[in-house]
């Protein structure tokens, strides 16, 4: 059975309701975006004694979506919100992972007990997304109103939201947590696209009784164009992914053309893949391009400010894409709350929270190149490296990681 038990932690802050600084008391400030970072920041402005209004562009919250990997610095930042036990309770807690040969060898382990949980009281835990989502809308008083497409912004000093329903809105800050394909952002940084890298990535949750090693555990392979792996998410689902250098099939194949197509692609690789392609229903696939924003000149403009993948998009391959949005949206919070004018208060969370995002938003673009690398022999002499790395090594940087100063271990 999966662990679902709450984890140690040893240092944690209780959440409390803290006054207004400045006269930001009864500025009016619109979340653009209700996912992650939005619900986020919403919530830590909320505990501050904010009344934001977050805009959703979907019509209601469903349970769709895939799994999200929560690593040591997601979870720190939760403890500070109060939320990290119910994420815990909602999520499956892993004891470790590692990275894998196609041939199944281990070519490095990650034993999570033995720096992220004793040093910083939380390791990782794999969560679904709508878990994660629901969580976060628990907790705000604040209004969320749905079925709000931001379609422009007008302005940056008095920026002037439209939205698509017809609605506008003037808000004193405005805040784009919209996406990696934000509206918002062209009001702060015009002209700037999202840029791909060759590859497909292929995400699912799949239910299925998992082998015993796997009921705990994340795993990584790195293959010759062929980068797979997944974790737990509760006691019958697994979160799984592959990425491949382009689509295996037309856009409209029938599910079954798809499936086979990806036993094609993956054959041969190790437990626990085939049972994980033995669960999965074809329906289920979310298929995407591989692509990650540009590091941004700016991340702010007037009084519009962005925030998640509006501002520093990643690719998958560190695992720390949620992670990023969650930490911006209690940095945010905290600089809003710290400083009397917005423009000081942006100033201080894009020098805090910038130089790290774009840091780990460039490591995941070099480990998306060696992950979908197409080369036999070049693929050989990178897990030969890998392969070679001391674990002293490997513990050191972990520990870089769980503190919020290097980046997290790699994995979608």
């Amino acid at each position: 059975m999966a662990n679902h038990a709450t984890e140690p932690t040893p240092s944690k802050q209780a959440h409390t309701t803290r006054t207004v600084s400045g006269d930001w008391s009864d500025r009016d400030i619109a979340i653009v975006g209700g996912g992650i970072c939005g619900l986020t920041a919403a919530v830590a402005l909320e505990q501050r004694g904010h009344s934001p209004t977050v805009y959703e562009a979907a019509t209601e919250y469903r349970p769709v979506g895939a799994g999200i990997l929560l690593q040591t610095n997601a979870l720190l930042v939760l403890d500070r919100l109060g939320l990290a036990d119910a994420v815990c309770a909602a999520g499956t807690r892993l004891d470790g992972g590692g990275l894998r040969s196609p041939e199944g060898r281990f070519m490095t382990r990650f034993d999570l007990d033995g720096v992220e949980r004793r040093e910083f009281g939380y390791g990782f835990v794999a969560i679904h997304r709508a878990d994660l989502q629901r969580i976060l809308l628990e907790e705000l008083d604040t209004d969320v109103r749905t079925g709000m497409d931001c379609v422009g912004v007008d302005g940056t000093e008095s920026p002037v939201v439209h939205f698509e329903d017809g609605t506008t809105v003037r808000p004193d800050i405005l805040v784009g947590a919209d996406g990696i394909h934000s509206t918002v952002r062209d009001a702060v940084a015009p002209d700037v696209d999202p840029r791909p890298l060759d590859g497909v990535a292929y995400r699912a949750l799949v239910t299925l009784e998992l082998p015993e090693a796997y009921r705990t555990q994340g795993f990584e392979i790195w293959g010759d164009g062929a980068y797979a792996g997944g974790s737990p998410v509760d006691e019958d689902r697994f979160y799984w992914f592959a990425t491949a250098p382009e689509p295996l099939t037309a856009d409209d194949a029938a599910p079954e053309t798809v499936e086979a197509a990806l036993r094609d692609h993956l054959a041969g690789y190790p437990e626990p893949i085939p049972a994980i392609l033995d669960g999965l229903d074809p329906a289920e696939l979310v298929v995407t391009g591989l692509e990650d924003l540009p590091s941004l000149p700016t991340w702010s403009r007037g009084r519009v400010v962005l925030a998640g993948d509006a501002a520093h998009a990643m690719l998958p391959f560190a695992g720390q894409g949620a992670a990023q949005a969650i930490e911006d949206g209690l940095g945010l919070a905290d600089t809003i709350d710290t400083y009397g004018s917005h423009e000081r208060a942006f100033a201080a969370y894009e020098g805090e929270r910038k130089p790290r995002a774009d840091r780990v938003r460039a490591e995941s673009r070099r480990l998306g190149r060696l992950g979908t690398m197409q080369s036999t022999l070049g693929c050989r002499l990178r897990n030969a490296v890998i392969d070679g790395i001391p674990d002293a090594a490997i513990r050191r940087v972990r520990r870089r990681q769980a503190a919020g100063t290097s980046l997290p271990n790699s994995t979608p």
